[in-house]
């Protein structure tokens, strides 16, 4: 597990298929990130669209991380303040101040009106 400092401030930003347009679109929170033993534990701070974010993460050996994210998102945005929940794995840079990786969760798509499992791109950057 790379060295660094309890309790410091990182970005998770993730990439989704958008409803609205073709392509993707971003999401991104500030963390602030905890150990717990082999478990690196991230937690969104406060903000003004009111959502949420967890991940914790399971260091699994040659910079390898896998673990499990957990959204409420914003009440007042497009998904309605619905809750999510999926998996990913990321590696860690070798100056451990970068995790990049993909994550799986699944959602509702509504051109078919049923739940499916999307994945997409995901970058969790220290800022401290």
């Amino acid at each position: 597990m790379a060295t660094t400092t309890n309790d410091d401030k990182w970005k998770l930003t993730y990439w989704y298929p958008s409803n609205n347009h073709p392509g993707e679109d971003t999401s991104e929170y500030i963390m602030q990130r905890h150990e717990a033993g082999k478990a690196w534990v991230f937690e969104s701070e406060p903000n003004n669209e009111r959502s949420y974010m967890f991940a914790r993460i399971l260091d699994d050996g040659d910079n390898l991380y896998a673990g499990t994210w957990y959204e409420t998102t914003s009440p007042t945005g497009e998904f309605k303040g619905a809750q999510y929940s999926g998996a990913g794995q990321l590696l860690l840079s070798d100056a451990g101040d970068k995790l990049e990786g993909m994550w799986a969760g699944a959602g509702y798509d509504h051109d078919k009106k049923e739940m499916k499992v999307y994945s997409g791109k995901w970058l969790i950057e220290k800022l401290n």
